[in-house]
């Protein structure tokens, strides 16, 4: 029996284990084979301009057939190293080509998001779960977003502009992305990304995060287990708010520029000790890049003791809780 009759489910089994040099000299040597190779070939396509292999994103543009077969797509474009605007317009076209990714990030020039404009027009990402873009929250990635109905985890607005705070913002119809658990951006894309959607985990960047934006969280459709965020709101406070809208948090990462140049006291760490004990399901807190330890309060298992440095184990009674020193903390 010859290569070519192999069933294909035992083609592909062999050529999964082939390398990268072998895939595309497998490629070249029949039809029957070269789908076979090209299938694992493009199954993840990573390209930067570091790599020397942004020439793949021409590959795709101008061959559907090989398109199809990426599942994963990560492009990388450092400003240092522009590229022409011809570029751009080969990666829209390999864009709409890929309708099978599953996984796909954009790290390129910020003001380029009319590369999703045509795709957003032609065809819909069913299998899209993950994507990650460098563009603002604007009309071209809302219009994207609505062809990515089974889309769990997004990241868009990390940096925002100038331009993009003072645009108004775009329409996204409350039917798209349904099924969203994370996301990552600014402040002003989360309130119009997570209401009536089931988020769980929340990074926001960019700071602009303050008390009365707390509300928010609670209009996800489930409760809200991570979230990191900046703000410039006094910690205290901030977290007694988050306790009142999002009181299953799991883990918790605030980074607070209030005040930060200003030396913390024991009574400041008391507080923030004393709050966390509200949060019930709470694991794992850091404060502006100090992590918290905690343990279960002994003859009261439904509280946790909280400090500021992750409480070690010990046999020694006195060892068991850092109290009357000062990294205190609350019972």
């Amino acid at each position: 029996m010859s290569m070519q009759n192999l069933p294909l489910e035992l083609l592909d089994n062999v050529a999964q284990h082939l390398s990268s040099s072998s895939l595309a000299a497998l490629a070249q040597t029949c039809s029957t084979l070269c789908p076979v190779a090209q299938r694992i070939l493009y199954r993840a396509v990573s390209a930067s301009a570091w790599s020397r292999n942004l020439c793949v994103v021409d590959t795709l543009a101008k061959k559907p057939h090989v398109a199809r077969f990426v599942r994963s797509f990560y492009i990388a474009i450092d400003s240092l190293a522009p590229v022409f605007p011809v570029f751009y317009r080969q990666l829209a076209k390999a864009i709409l080509n890929m309708s099978e990714l599953t996984s796909l990030n954009l790290l390129v020039d910020s003001s380029v998001s009319w590369v999703l404009k045509e795709s957003s027009s032609r065809i819909h990402f069913s299998h899209l779960l993950q994507f990650t873009c460098s563009f603002p929250f604007d009309e071209n990635v809302a219009r994207f977003l609505d062809r990515t109905p089974s889309l769990l985890e997004l990241e868009v607005d990390s940096i925002p502009t100038v331009l993009a705070r003072n645009s108004p913002p775009p329409y996204l119809a409350p039917t798209s992305i349904p099924h969203l658990a994370q996301f990552v951006g600014s402040s002003r894309t989360a309130e119009l990304i997570i209401p009536g959607r089931p988020v769980r985990s929340i990074h926001l960047n960019g700071g602009g995060f303050m008390e009365g934006d707390i509300p928010l969280l609670a209009r996800s459709t489930v409760p809200v287990v991570v979230l990191g965020t900046v703000t410039n709101a006094p910690p205290v406070p901030f977290l007694e708010m988050l306790h009142k809208h999002a009181p299953h948090l799991v883990y918790l990462r605030v980074m607070s520029t209030k005040d930060i140049f200003r030396a913390s006291t024991a009574e400041f760490y008391e507080q923030v000790a004393g709050v966390l004990t509200s949060f019930t399901e709470l694991s794992a807190f850091e404060l502006s890049g100090m992590h918290w330890g905690s343990q279960r309060k002994q003859n009261d298992g439904a509280k946790r003791v909280w400090q500021s440095t992750p409480l070690q184990n010990s046999n020694r009674a006195e060892d068991d809780l850092l109290f009357g020193t000062e990294i205190f903390l609350a019972y």
